[in-house]
Order: structure tokens, then C-alpha cells, then sequence
């Protein structure tokens, strides 16, 4: 299985694609998650569909910093 996590642009909604081959090997891709957040928010679904992640790629916004309310209430 193999899992590309976050966007090449701005989208509105988180959308999670999955594939499954003919020969049973499932891929997922991510989008609408900036930040690492894909990898949490897939992980059910991950276990749902066997558990075994063979290979995973990040895109660059994988990357992106995600501001949170902690850090947000620092600054403010």
C-alpha cells in the first residue's frame, strides 16, 4: 500500500482516494491536509484495509507548517 499525503493546490474538503489493483495492492492519496495530519487522519482507514504499509510518499504539503491554537494564542 502506498500513501501520498497532502495537496498540489487549495481545496476545500479533505478528499482520500483509494485504489484497489487487480492484483489486491491498494494505493491512497490525500487531499485537503497540509501538515502531517493525512497520516492521522488515514490511520483507521490503514487498519481497516489490512494494516501494511509497503511504501509512503509525502508530497510537499505534507510539509507545511499547520498553525494551531497553541501556537496562535502565543503570538496573540
Amino acid at each position: 500500500m502506498s500513501t501520498p499525503c497532502g495537496t498540489m493546490g487549495f481545496v476545500a474538503d479533505e478528499i482520500v482516494d483509494v485504489v484497489i489493483g487487480p492484483d489486491g495492492k491498494v494505493s491512497m492519496h490525500v487531499q485537503g491536509v497540509d501538515g502531517m495530519a493525512c497520516v492521522d487522519d488515514t490511520e483507521q482507514l490503514v487498519t481497516l484495509l489490512g494494516g501494511d504499509v509497503e511504501s509512503q510518499e509525502l508530497t510537499a504539503d505534507a510539509y507545511v507548517a499547520v498553525e494551531t491554537d497553541e501556537v496562535r494564542r502565543q503570538w496573540t
